[in-house]
């Protein structure tokens, strides 16, 4: 990859999900190195929330990668910070749905059968994830942390 593919963000169609998790093995065991929020308070499509993972790269050997998700016209999104739990590490990977007309990054889908229905829904579901219009995202070779 040369620099200049890593500086671009590519739009992730629903049609390219399953490619681009088996590509970082479902960011299995990912780490969440940053967060930025971008809220302004209107156009609320102008709202971002853009999460740096470290993650293998199955298309170079294994390699560790820093992948920047950027979600879009943010419209809900929880990340939780605990003392008794660490959630920077994506141990069951994360989960991604760009279908309908909205993209939804769960980035603590749990080990049982999953569903975008149940992202923001009280329980056992998802502590954090990401609800938005779209989602892009590009691959760089670092910084890690």
């Amino acid at each position: 990859m040369n620099e200049k593919e890593s500086l671009v963000f590519v739009r992730l169609a629903q049609e390219d999900v399953p490619s681009f998790l088996e590509r970082f093995i479902g960011f299995e065991d990912g780490v969440i190195t940053g967060v930025d929020l971008h809220l302004p308070r209107v156009p609320a499509s102008d709202r971002t929330v853009t999460v740096d993972i470290q993650a293998m790269d199955a298309k170079v050997g294994n390699e560790w990668r820093l992948v920047r998700l950027l979600v879009k016209g943010v419209e809900e999104y929880q990340f939780v910070s605990s003392r008794k739990y660490s959630y920077s590490v994506l141990s069951d990977g994360l989960k991604l749905d760009c279908s309908s007309g909205r993209c939804v990054v769960d980035l603590d889908p749990g080990p049982d059968e999953w569903s975008p229905e149940n992202v923001s829904r009280p329980g056992e579901y998802s502590r954090q994830y990401l609800v938005g219009l779209h989602c892009e995202y590009q691959v760089l070779d670092g910084p890690f942390i």
